[in-house]
């Protein structure tokens, strides 16, 4: 779709990958795109990529504050039928020019930002205490295995002609967004109260569980953004959106111009650190659990251990790219272990906002995912302006040290100031006047 061989502006752009680690012949692999291809630089394609969370983060809090007023189901599936939609309409837009393109992204992004609070709201809503660090990653394990299915997809459509090259990418991926929001609206129901074939035995398992909601609750806001432990899932959120949007976004990018991939190996490698973030979240979530439900650890332990080891791992890994120069498989190796180690945070920080309030978990998590998502902005824009003079090692190098800053200071930051007990304001506005507070930090009351 792209071509990284265009001539730039600027006479001094180059690209130096690690081209002596393979015998064909560099960037040849820009042969095997098929569908039309837009000269665009490194700045525009950066914008491009980011224009996506510009929408994103303006529809996180409408959507947490719509999930507390009418639920999770329509909230989830309109978001989703949306950016289905306006999926079939990017090769279109693209042809129009790089205005259009971005609108459409943007438009996508207001459509997905609905999605992530309304998931947040349904686990509080379904998910008994012992289980969540489970169902809530079980539940995000879409997200690598969408990553996993989609990239080789991408890879391999884009590769030929038969169905148009790469624009069939986006037309058959949007045609299962929209057929999968029919099964959504006939399948999914909104509480585990509504639902007609459920036992009795689950049910009642469910309510004995979990903690009521509250009807038309009133937000603490100012209690929310005045609270510690609330900014450490913020800043932890941040510092995961950050790195794996920058991954997400840019990791292909990297394969085909350090590594000079081809179009096919770049998608099936693109998808294999997903594969291990998607074994190990749901491992990780298994232990999490059991050690909950045998009270050896506090959760907040639980959640500061698993949250560490999500954030800090990955920046070792990063360095360990760096050290590593342009050894390829090892390159491959230490990303996948990386993308391993993170999906300790589906049991650290993406739980938390549930632990913290299960009334007000919807809004917690838009709050969260508005601010974290600008790292979906940020990062792309950072890798484009750092790689404008050259797709360079070293400019390269440059990105990954960035990233592993990020990484370190967030997980401090969680590490610090988390807590994952039921907060002082999470029952809401009617329980403020009772709430204990300590130099700024809520306290529970038990």
């Amino acid at each position: 779709m792209v071509n990284n061989t265009k001539e730039t502006f600027n006479t001094s752009y180059v690209i130096e990958g690690c081209s002596d680690l393979y015998s064909n012949e560099t960037f040849k692999n820009d042969k095997n795109f098929k569908g039309a291809k837009y000269d665009w630089s490194t700045e525009t394609q950066g914008l491009i990529l980011s224009s996506f969370y510009y929408g994103y983060v303006v529809t996180q809090l409408p959507g947490g504050i719509l999930c507390e007023r009418l639920g999770a189901k329509w909230i989830f599936g309109v978001g989703v039928m949306i950016t289905s939609s306006l999926y079939l309409l990017i090769p279109l837009a693209a042809s129009w020019g790089v205005g259009a393109l971005i609108a459409i992204r943007i438009l996508q992004g207001l459509g997905e930002g609905l999605t992530f609070p309304a998931i947040t709201y349904a686990i509080s809503s379904w998910s008994p205490k012992f289980e969540r660090s489970r169902i809530s990653t079980i539940i995000n394990m879409g997200i690598p295995v969408g990553n996993i299915a989609g990239s080789p997809l991408s890879g391999f459509l884009s590769s030929i002609d038969t169905f148009g090259g790469w624009p069939s990418t986006f037309y058959i991926i949007g045609s299962f967004g929209c057929i999968w929001f029919v099964f959504w609206c006939i399948l999914v129901y909104e509480s585990p109260e509504e639902h007609p074939t459920i036992s009795k035995e689950e049910l009642l398992h469910i309510q004995q569980n979990k903690d009521e909601k509250p009807k038309n609750l009133k937000i603490p806001w100012k209690d929310i953004f005045t609270s510690l432990p609330m900014w450490s899932v913020i800043i932890g959120h941040f510092g995961h959106n950050y790195s794996f949007l920058m991954f997400l976004t840019m990791m292909p990018t990297y394969f085909k111009t350090i590594l000079h991939f081809d179009i096919k190996t770049n998608g099936f490698l693109s998808a294999i650190p997903y594969a291990s973030q998607g074994v190990s979240g749901v491992l990780f979530s298994y232990i999490a659990d059991r050690l909950r439900r045998s009270d050896k650890l506090s959760i907040t332990t639980i959640r500061k251990v698993c949250n560490t080891l999500g954030l800090v791992g990955p920046a070792l890994c990063c360095l360990g790219i760096i050290a590593v120069g342009c050894h390829a498989q090892l390159i491959v190796a230490l990303l996948c272990l990386g993308m391993f180690l993170n999906g300790f945070v589906y049991s650290g920080y993406n739980i938390t906002h549930v632990d913290m309030s299960p009334d007000l978990a919807g809004v917690l998590y838009g709050i969260t995912n508005t601010i974290a998502n600008t790292g979906g902005i940020v990062s792309p824009m950072i890798v484009g302006i750092l790689t404008a003079n050259g797709e360079t090692v070293e400019n390269w190098n440059a990105v990954f040290f960035i990233t592993v800053s990020v990484y370190v200071v967030c997980a401090l930051f969680y590490a610090v100031f988390a807590s994952a007990e039921h907060q002082s304001w999470g029952k809401g506005k009617k329980d403020i006047k009772t709430a204990s507070q300590v130099n700024g930090i809520h306290l529970i009351e038990k």
